[in-house]
């Protein structure tokens, strides 16, 4: 009996703040407000995001140009050896 009692009371509760929102939300003020505050938010958060993407991206780029430079590097090296041991082999 308990169990029922509290079931029943945390449905009415949930229900109460359901209602309460429903109700909040109806009036034409408050769901304005409420759109402004979303599309605030939004653009907010679009924002910080592109901002990331660009950090991100400029850094991968950096990335590929250093280890770009380190593959030439290492390139250069193994053809002046091989360049040297073909000498030698001569």
């Amino acid at each position: 009996m308990k169990h029922e009692t509290t079931n029943l009371l945390l449905g009415l509760g949930i229900g109460a703040v359901v209602g309460v929102a429903v109700g909040y939300l109806m009036v034409a003020d408050n769901r304005k407000k409420l759109a402004e505050e979303f599309d605030h938010a939004v653009s907010k958060v679009k924002d910080e995001v592109k901002s990331a993407y660009s950090k991100a991206k400029s850094k991968a780029e950096e990335a590929r140009e250093h280890v770009t430079e380190n593959v030439h590097e290492v390139a250069e090296k193994v053809a002046g050896k091989a360049e040297r041991a073909a000498a030698e082999t001569k």
